[in-house]
């Protein structure tokens, strides 16, 4: 036989990875050998492999040969996510280029595209490991959108919902103005850049010539002002206890605060509180009960309630607020500054923090046995010194906000009543029976029942996966 001067992989590999699969070298069925098993964190089904995929595929093809050939019963099981933003984005690109604007289709026809793009692309990144030769049980392979894997979504939502885990209110989010939905922290991108800082002054209620200036990043947010806060150290400000102050050109009289939360060498050392466009201020908002006005509609413009401005995109207003600071007297100073802004992950816009209705889940109880388990040894990292890491995670968790306004992903079992009453269930038939249940003079039917139009967080499915692949 002759042999080939050069090396070709292409036929090579593919000549022997054929033969693995039909061997069915890498298929794993239960027997009375000792299991090893890992589940590949399923990377994204709009996904093409990076090095990081690369890397990490490649350490758990180690680790599963190795037991393969140590006499486990070895069973990698593959996947793939079906990623509500990143999909619904491609999916809505997609239409654009058709001259298709999502706001004028249903969302069963929207569903219908997904299905259709997900099935066109969605494989490609399961065909890259196979060139690479990862040795999975492709048998096994899933998809979060399947039927079996979305019932144990459908399911644990129930369940932890009737459990309290589960509940509905208007918190704080990141907001992204081009997907219009709440994204979570960890899709957030922060970077550094150059910004500017405007001095502002707010005259004193009742004092024709007193003022306390402020600096800002977002002068636009001044149309939302509910608030001025300082110290209680700071010796500048104190002869100002119990005094308001006048927001400028919406004229509206705000008190002046004071909290050891502000830092007396930032700025002038006072702060302006924009309760319902900042974390922070939230919180202070809470704090000492302030009125909270949300002057930005869902996509970045100003609304009604900003009073000026109206319509205009966020960052145009910017612009177009400071010569209308200037004419009013109320502009100190502009200097240059550099900020760290957040950007999504997903589309590159410039988060807006929020105040929205979301659905959220409580995640104090399931932080502290996930934390005992590590401390105490009975799951293991390597190296150990990332439990440090792991602890601060458990020790300062939030709740998390699971809902998404998308129509990509598992849609939240959720169905609304004219009465405002909330019946959690799998189907609307479920929540019908459960309505006429508990409001038995009422006469609700089916068509007075209308499900929630958001979906679950992505990471609602996947922190589910290594349960629900094997029918959990």
């Amino acid at each position: 036989m002759e042999i080939s001067s050069k090396y070709k992989p292409q036929e090579i590999e593919d000549k022997w990875y054929q033969h693995w699969l039909k061997k069915q070298y890498f298929r794993s069925l239960p027997d009375e050998r000792k299991p090893y098993t890992i589940v590949m964190p399923p990377p994204n089904v709009t996904g093409v492999l990076h090095m990081g995929h690369m890397l990490n595929n490649t350490i758990q093809d180690i680790l599963i040969r190795r037991a393969r050939m140590q006499g486990f019963n070895a069973c990698w099981v593959p996947g793939t996510d079906h990623a509500s933003i990143a999909t619904e984005a491609k999916v809505v690109a997609l239409l654009k280029e058709k001259g298709i604007d999502k706001k004028d289709i249903t969302r069963e026809e929207f569903l219908c595209h997904a299905w259709d793009w997900t099935e066109k692309h969605g494989g490609i990144i399961l065909q890259q490991l196979k060139k690479i030769g990862a040795s999975c049980d492709w048998e096994r392979t899933c998809f979060t959108m399947d039927d079996s894997l979305s019932e144990s979504v459908i399911d644990i939502f129930i369940d932890l919902y009737r459990k309290g885990k589960i509940y509905r209110g208007v918190r704080m989010v990141n907001w992204d103005p081009k997907a219009l939905t709440a994204v979570s922290d960890e899709e957030v991108i922060y970077r550094e850049i150059q910004s500017k800082l405007y001095y502002v002054r707010y005259q004193i209620e009742g004092c024709e010539n007193e003022y306390i200036t402020i600096a800002t990043t977002r002068p636009e947010t001044i149309l939302g002002d509910t608030a001025v806060c300082v110290h209680p150290e700071d010796e500048r400000y104190s002869h100002l206890k119990g005094k308001r102050v006048i927001i400028p050109l919406v004229n509206r009289s705000v008190p002046l605060i004071f909290d050891e939360y502000v830092d007396k060498e930032f700025g002038t050392g006072a702060l302006k509180i924009t309760p319902a466009h900042d974390i922070n201020d939230y919180n202070l908002g809470i704090k000492h009960q302030l009125e909270s006005i949300n002057i930005f509609n869902d996509n970045g413009t100003l609304n009604e309630s900003a009073q000026l401005l109206v319509g205009e995109e966020r960052f145009q207003a910017r612009k177009n607020i400071i010569p209308l600071l200037e004419k009013a007297g109320n502009l100190v100073k502009i200097e240059d500054y550099v900020n760290k802004v957040g950007f999504s992950e997903r589309t590159d816009e410039v988060i807006e923090p929020k105040l929205s209705q979301q659905w959220f889940c409580n995640m104090d109880d399931m932080a502290k046995p996930a934390l005992e388990v590590v401390m105490n040894n009975d799951i293991q990292f390597f190296p150990d010194k990332v439990k440090n890491t792991y602890a601060h995670w458990m020790e300062n968790v939030k709740d998390w906000c699971i809902s998404r306004q998308l129509w990509w992903g598992h849609r939240i079992p959720a169905y609304y009543l004219p009465n405002n009453e909330i019946m959690v269930a799998k189907t609307k038939e479920e929540a019908l029976a459960m309505t006429q249940e508990k409001f038995p003079s009422q006469s609700f039917g089916i068509d007075d029942l209308q499900q929630d139009e958001d979906v679950l967080d992505t990471w609602f499915s996947s922190w589910l996966w290594p349960i629900s692949v094997f029918d959990g």
